[in-house]
């Protein structure tokens, strides 16, 4: 599934949810899926079991935390060049699927 999709289907998602066509616990779910699916970026380096290895661990973060450390990589604001490059791949509501996703894992 292509990125623009994703972005496309999380709006109507939002959408719905907003109009009270969708259940918040329904959006959250489909915010899991995506970010599971989006997630493989991620996991490349940073491992999915919480385990730091030298790279720190981006499981169990408050959802805030996640997406406004992520938009300060995008913008340039947080220093790692590898970081940067990766967070400008993602939209805000790919961060927000993101951070669902880790902060239960």
């Amino acid at each position: 599934m292509s990125s623009r999709r994703i972005r496309t289907v999380t709006v109507i998602l939002a959408g719905l949810c907003a109009a009270g066509l969708l259940s918040p616990p329904a959006m959250a779910d489909e915010l899991y899926d995506l970010g599971e699916y989006l997630s493989g970026d991620c996991t490349a380096c940073h491992q999915l079991q919480g385990e730091s290895k030298g790279i720190p661990s981006i499981t169990g973060w408050h959802v805030e935390s996640f997406v406004t450390v992520m938009q300060a990589y995008r913008q340039g604001e947080r220093n790692d060049t590898l970081m940067q490059m990766v967070a400008k791949r993602f939209s805000d509501e790919d961060f927000q699927a993101l951070a669902v996703f880790f902060s239960k894992q």
